[in-house]
């Protein structure tokens, strides 16, 4: 049997492909925003970004969520540019155009005279699943809850209580790769035995399984001492991972950049019982296999650059997580 084939090389290097998956799939699919507890009280919001669209979400004054673009509708600024924080309304640096937290403008300086009554930052989507919250730039899309699937129920299978978990800890920096390269990396365990001793020390890398569902897919791997890992990739650029324990999850978020530069975001969700040298040494574990696996998809880049592989290979029932997101890939990138 002939092994199948990836996605041709070129699709990790040109800058033209990345710019044609921003507008099929980043700008009308459905994201991770942050933590739910950064906009749960009136006056709060975060900021983040959908692709290539800045968004910020907000929870007005009448206790609503809401997202908008968060792009002044006078000359384009980036409106709100901190992470999260309180406030009451949302200033450009550029000019001081003022907006509310429902989006509405508020102040323009020197615009007295001017018809700016239907001026507002454009509204996306936003949703709630437990503790997170997730965007999607096109305001029309269908719910988040049709979006995810069974994916809360199979987490909830797991025994995680997701609603108890809170942030404790995060991270982000810059890898030098293309976005699907670090997410084919994340869909297989195939190189865990070579790359990653401690991951192998405390899991079996050979009993590794796959559930495919048509957002997301799932890998499960027990533990060596007790429990089972559970790590689920949800389309386009989210990852969640749920450890033995009380109560440790983390997630990552991976936002193309350019087409060889991914931003690598990192959130740990732990139970209270979970004490502070116990998540120092959860965080310690997942970030040293977070640094092995930027190392390697950095060579993996380097060596797709050269132009001398015009097509990887797929081993089946070792590779089949990166089949079903490639097809993923494929498909998007078909639509008009």
């Amino acid at each position: 049997m002939r092994p199948a084939e990836t996605l041709p090389s070129r699709w990790y290097v040109e800058p033209g492909l990345l710019e044609r998956e921003l507008d099929r799939v980043f700008d009308r699919t459905w994201q991770y925003a942050g933590p739910a507890e950064l906009v749960a009280e009136p006056g709060t919001f975060l900021t983040t970004p959908a692709g290539r669209v800045p968004i910020v979400v907000t929870r007005d004054e009448e206790g609503e969520l809401n997202g908008f673009v968060n792009v002044c509708r006078h000359r384009g600024a980036v409106v709100a540019r901190e992470s999260n924080g309180s406030r009451r309304s949302l200033q450009c640096h550029y000019h001081a155009w003022t907006y509310g937290l429902d989006g509405r403008l508020r102040a323009a300086p020197g615009t007295a005279g001017l018809d700016l009554d239907d001026v507002a930052l454009p509204r996306v989507a936003v949703g709630l699943w437990g503790p997170f919250v997730f965007v999607n730039p096109d305001p029309d899309a269908a719910p988040l809850d049709a979006f995810l699937g069974e994916l809360p129920d199979v987490v909830a299978g797991s025994g995680l209580p997701l609603d108890a978990l809170r942030p404790r800890r995060s991270a982000s920096y810059e890898i030098e790769a293309n976005w699907k390269l670090v997410v084919d990396n994340y869909l297989e365990c195939y190189h865990c035995a070579v790359a990653h001793p401690g991951f192998s020390k405390a899991f079996d890398v050979n009993d590794y399984t796959l559930s495919e569902y048509p957002t997301f897919s799932v890998q499960r791997t027990p533990g060596r001492a007790a429990g089972e890992g559970l790590y689920a990739y949800l389309w386009p650029n989210f990852t969640l991972n749920v450890y033995p324990g009380p109560g440790n999850l983390s997630l990552n978020l991976f936002v193309p950049v350019a087409a060889d530069r991914t931003l690598a975001l990192y959130e740990y969700f732990l139970a209270d019982e979970v004490g502070e040298e116990e998540a120092d040494e959860f965080v310690a574990f997942v970030d040293q296999v977070q640094h092995e696996d930027t190392e390697l998809c950095e060579s993996v880049q380097r060596g797709l650059r050269s132009g001398r592989l015009e097509r990887g290979l797929l081993v089946p029932g070792r590779e089949d997580g990166l089949r079903h997101f490639q097809n993923l890939v494929r498909r998007a990138l078909q639509r008009t």
